[in-house]
This record gives structure tokens, C-alpha cells and sequence, in this order.
């Protein structure tokens, strides 16, 4: 059976590239060319081939990252892919300041606090040589600053939400434990947000974000929920049971949230038996998020990730790996046109605190044209000062809420009907890049027949 997972993953896996020749050279002293198991299961000595050019065609050399040059003087933390720039001298949060994190989140609630972000962006900055928001020019750190902070307020509703509604809206505290009721869009109160009928009422189960296939090293255990008690704690699941959106850039599905615990926690089980650490404590809930900006790719085989994306400049090419399947370009009549517009918005915010242009809109199709007809009908009003043309009074309003053609005060933001509609729309649907991750384990599990 190991033998037949072997040649279908060699068939599955994309060309060698650059950083799968990591282990060449990996001669000598401290250096250590070795295997990365959460990739596939495999012992360092099947690196050994890898240790020359002329084994790149073989497995396990062909498959991406999986095996690396490990410095045995320093801890075993894989690299993260390189931007080919060197460290900036400035550290992250001495370029964003608590000040600022008030001005752009002034009703954050915890996990998201200040000090939460900037003690894990330590943490993960003394383990890397590729450092976060600490990469070139002191310009690219406040751009990549500024597209972080405007993904990250759109993905977590300006740092109010920690889970997502639709699933757990309202945490239930009975017999000393959390619960979450799920529901369905057709059966949430979003003005009050309430669960009117649970999903798991009457025997009935919960299996989303769940991919039954993906097991460990590649995907925490997962399979259907029931309600707890049918009695006590009718309608209700354990939290810890199921994989939606968490944190700061909602992180879902178990392919996910294995892969975030390896960097995170330095062990598969922290996430996989608590996922709900990533709603409640803050190296979790900022980690989960600055995991996928730099450790996140598009798709197998594409060397980049958020992190690099903004380092070159690319705000369009972030959104494209962030949410790519669902706004580049979105459905013109969908909840997600509406989505684009906030992001943007909250985009032009960060910009504006970090005192940046924006960065360009190429890799998201589409996402330039969204932002121009933003402007000048006057629905973001936030972004005036970064686009070319002053904005115009709009004669037709191209959505039920009347725009504003003049920038609001940001203490207004508490109380405008979009934050909530973003809030709707981001528990309502599930981002078509997070399933890249599990998709070529489970083709390949598939074909075996296992």
C-alpha cells in the first residue's frame, strides 16, 4: 500500500522548482538535508538523492518543499518561502503602533489585542529569516502592513468577530462549557443574531469544513457532529468537534488547521483537539492569520503567498490567494460584490493610518474596475484620497443603502448596516483557495481506493 500512495503522489505532484532544490549543497557541517512528514509520510534518508541536481526528477526531490536544508545548529523550523529581500532594521510594531490599531479597530474585542499581534509576530520573527512586516524598504513594510490590516478587518469584522456566525454566533456556557448552535442562513436572525432552528436538531449532523479523507500528517481528524445532549444541550455541538472559520482571517477546513498547529503550537494536536483556541486566545488568533500570509500558497506549485504578493507590490495578487475562487472577480449580483466593497474600504483605511498608496489591483480580475466604480458613485468614501477623481454626488444608486459622497468620520464605522452585511456574507460562504490545500492528498487517496 506504501508503494502504490508513492507512485500516486509522484503523479500528483508538480515539477521541481527552485525552492525544491533547497537540498543541494546541503554538505557539511551542520547542514541536514531532511524530509518534511507533514507533506508525506517519508524518512530523512529518502532526502539523500536530493543532496544533487541530477535527483531533482525523482521522487522525493519532485515533490514541492518536501524536502529541505535543515541548519541542526539552529532549531528545525522549515523556512518560509524568500522574498530575496534582506531584514529591515525597523521592527513591525514600531512602525504600527497601538495608536494606530486604535484608529483602525477602535471596538476590537479579545482575542484581538495589540499586544497579542505584535508578541506573536515576535515570536514568529525570531524563529524565521524571512520576517514578517520586517522585509526591504520601510515603505514595502507599511504596504504590506496596510494590506494585511485591511484583509484582516474585513475577515474578522474589524476585529469583533472571532468565530463564525453562522456556526456560533452566540457561544452557549452550560455545565462549565462552551457550545455553538449552528444554523443555516435561512434560519438566522441577523439583526439579533440568533439561531431560530440548529442544524443538528432532531438527529441530524454537522460536517462542514470537514474533508474525511485528509488525515493526520495532512488533516486533523474530523467526521460528523451531533448535538451534545438532546436534552440539556439540545441543538448544540462541542466547538472543539468541528473546523469553521476562526480568527482574524477566519482560518477553516482540518487540512487548514493541522498545517497552522505544526508552526504555531509545533505539534499537530494543539489545533486538532482544540480548534477553538484560535476565538479565544491571541497567538492563535493572530497566528492562524500570519500563518497563511506567508506560509499559504495559490495552488500546488506556485512559489509565492500573501506576504511576498504585497512585497512586490500586489494588493490584487493578496486577494487573489486570500479569496481569489469567490472575488476575482465576484458575482455581479452576489453577496460577494458587496464583500469587495468593504474590503476595499477597510483596504483604504489601513492605507491612510499607515500613511501609503495603495498598491496596484493586477492579479485580481477585476478588482480595478470595482474600485473606480467604488469611488465615483460614492460608496467608498474612505478611498477618495487614493484614487484619481474626485468622487461625484451618484444619480443611481446601485444598492438599497444610499452611499456617501463625502469620507465619514471613522467613529461612524460602528454604526453603519455594512459592517453587518459583512459580517452575513462572510459566514455564508467558504473560500474556494482554503480547499487547494487538501485537494491533491484527497485525488490521490481517491484513485488508490482506499
Amino acid at each position: 500500500m506504501a508503494l502504490k500512495m508513492r507512485i500516486m503522489l509522484l503523479l500528483l505532484a508538480p515539477l521541481a522548482s527552485a525552492q525544491d532544490l533547497s537540498c543541494v549543497g546541503c554538505i557539511g557541517g551542520t547542514k541536514k538535508c531532511i524530509g518534511d512528514t507533514t507533506i508525506q509520510m517519508l524518512e530523512d534518508d529518502d532526502c539523500v538523492p536530493c543532496l544533487k541536481g541530477s535527483g531533482k526528477w525523482t521522487w522525493p526531490c519532485n515533490v514541492e518543499d518536501l524536502c529541505w536544508c535543515w541548519d541542526s545548529s539552529k532549531p528545525k523550523y522549515k523556512p518560509a518561502l524568500t522574498s530575496g529581500l534582506e531584514p529591515a532594521l525597523t521592527k513591525p510594531c514600531d512602525i504600527f503602533t497601538e495608536e494606530m490599531f486604535d484608529k483602525i479597530a477602535p471596538n476590537a474585542v479579545h482575542p484581538y489585542t495589540y499586544e497579542g499581534l505584535c508578541d506573536t509576530i515576535e515570536m514568529l520573527n525570531e524563529r524565521y529569516d524571512e520576517k514578517i512586516f520586517m522585509m526591504g524598504t520601510l515603505q514595502q513594510q507599511k504596504q504590506e502592513w496596510a494590506a494585511f490590516l485591511g484583509h484582516t478587518t474585513h475577515e474578522s469584522a474589524q476585529y469583533t468577530a472571532s468565530r463564525e456566525a453562522l456556526v456560533c454566533a452566540r457561544t452557549v456556557e452550560k455545565n462549565a462549557g462552551t457550545f455553538c448552535k449552528p444554523c443555516d442562513n435561512n434560519n438566522f436572525d441577523w439583526e439579533n443574531r440568533y439561531c431560530e432552528v440548529s442544524l443538528v436538531a432532531n438527529g441530524q449532523f454537522y460536517e462542514d469544513y470537514c474533508d474525511k479523507i485528509v488525515t493526520p500528517p495532512y488533516g486533523c481528524v474530523c467526521g460528523p457532529t451531533t448535538e451534545v445532549d438532546s436534552e440539556n444541550l439540545s441543538g448544540l455541538i462541542n466547538p472543539n468537534a468541528v473546523f469553521f472559520g476562526r480568527g482574524a482571517i477566519q482560518l477553516s477546513w482540518n487540512s487548514n488547521y493541522i498545517k497552522a498547529s505544526y508552526v504555531l503550537a509545533e505539534s499537530a494536536d494543539t489545533l486538532c483537539t482544540q480548534p477553538d483556541l484560535v476565538a479565544t486566545e491571541p497567538k492563535y488568533a493572530w497566528g492562524t492569520a500570519l500563518w497563511f500570509w506567508m506560509f499559504s500558497t495559490p495552488s500546488p506549485g506556485e512559489q509565492t503567498n500573501c506576504h511576498i504578493k504585497a512585497l512586490e507590490g500586489s494588493f490584487g495578487s493578496t486577494l487573489r490567494i486570500i479569496n481569489g475562487g469567490l472575488e476575482c472577480p465576484p458575482d455581479a449580483y452576489g453577496y460577494h460584490a458587496e464583500a469587495v466593497v468593504t474590503r476595499l474600504r477597510y483596504y483604504c483605511i489601513a492605507a491612510t493610518v499607515m500613511e501609503v498608496r495603495l498598491m496596484d489591483f493586477n492579479g485580481c480580475e477585476g478588482l480595478g474596475d470595482a474600485f473606480d466604480r467604488c469611488v465615483k458613485t460614492g460608496f467608498c468614501p474612505e478611498c477618495n484620497d487614493h484614487h484619481g477623481n474626485p468622487t461625484m454626488e451618484p444619480s443611481l444608486a446601485p444598492a438599497p443603502r444610499m452611499p456617501t459622497p463625502k469620507p465619514t468620520e471613522w467613529g461612524s464605522w460602528r454604526g453603519e448596516d455594512w459592517l453587518t452585511t459583512m459580517t452575513r456574507g462572510n459566514s455564508a460562504v467558504k473560500s474556494v483557495s482554503s480547499l487547494f490545500g487538501s485537494l491533491t492528498i484527497a485525488m490521490a487517496v481517491a484513485l488508490i481506493g482506499v
